[in-house]
């Protein structure tokens, strides 16, 4: 055999190896999307002590939810809007997941929803003046009362017809009715504590609960049905989600901002038990 053809030979077993090895990295990188986990970007409004920039870990719901999909293994990135808003860039595909919503069934239209995150009670507010007395919904009806735009209201007071007006924040809501422009408002009772309670309020002493709880609600994040993998998603979530409550983490993650006692996973872990 000539030098020519031994030569051709050898450059041409060589080219067959470097085709074959493009071919495994170009099969590596193609398993690698499969591997990874899709980035999602979620929205929320700024509603402390549960989620804000303003708080530590950007509060006890974000937190939750981020150390959720962190053990899932999704990248998490996330922005701050009014409620209206954030709802708005869901339905517009331009987010992923909203933290913090409320069961609604209307809602189901344009998200799904994950397990419990937390539960809240909804109450209503008055000046520690006011005389007002609150014993059932229609004791409420001579009154004007601050209401999040927005917001999911409790059933028993959407359907009462009561003379309601909106704001963009609960701090606007509180700021009226300390003004008396409404003579109560509707709020969680954690944010108005935390608002009325903090160092420096201009609230603290002057607002105050009046009356029972109108409802307890449950935080639930939710998932935008726009995307391909909207239930793959919430599988994964709800799985870790009780893993981190197996584990203790979750409890660890209440504990440090004082939700330990938090009445929906109390009762969890009473009935796993």
């Amino acid at each position: 055999m000539s030098l020519v053809v031994v030569l051709a030979l050898w450059q041409m077993l060589l080219c067959a190896q470097a085709m074959a090895s493009d071919g495994d990295r170009h099969s590596e990188l193609h398993q690698l999307p499969a591997m990874a986990k899709t980035p999602l970007i979620s929205v929320s409004n700024d509603y402390p002590p549960f989620y804000s920039p303003q708080m530590p870990e950007w509060g006890v719901a974000y937190h939750l939810v981020e150390a959720v999909f962190q053990h899932a293994g999704y990248p998490l990135s996330h922005e701050f809007y009014p409620f209206i808003r954030a709802k708005t860039l869901i339905k517009r595909e331009l987010a992923d997941l909203i933290i913090g919503v409320w069961y609604r069934p209307e809602r189901e239209q344009w998200i799904d929803f994950s397990d419990p995150l937390l539960s809240v009670s909804i109450r209503l507010y008055k000046r520690s003046d006011s005389k007002i007395v609150f014993r059932d919904i229609e004791d409420l009806k001579p009154y004007l009362i601050g209401i999040g735009r927005g917001y999911a209201n409790p059933e028993a007071f959407q359907n009462a017809a009561l003379k309601t007006e909106a704001a963009s924040s609960d701090a606007v809501n509180l700021r009226k009715l300390l003004a008396g422009r409404v003579d109560l408002v509707l709020i969680c009772e954690d944010v108005a504590r935390y608002l009325i309670e903090r160092p420096g309020s201009e609230y603290n002493g002057k607002l105050e609960p009046v009356g029972d709880p109108l409802s307890v609600e449950l935080f639930h994040i939710g998932v935008a049905k726009h995307l391909p993998n909207a239930r793959q998603i919430l599988a994964d979530f709800n799985q870790s989600l009780a893993e981190l409550h197996r584990s203790g983490e979750l409890t660890k993650i209440l504990a440090s901002h004082g939700f330990e006692h938090n009445a929906y996973w109390q009762q969890k872990s009473q009935s796993s038990q």
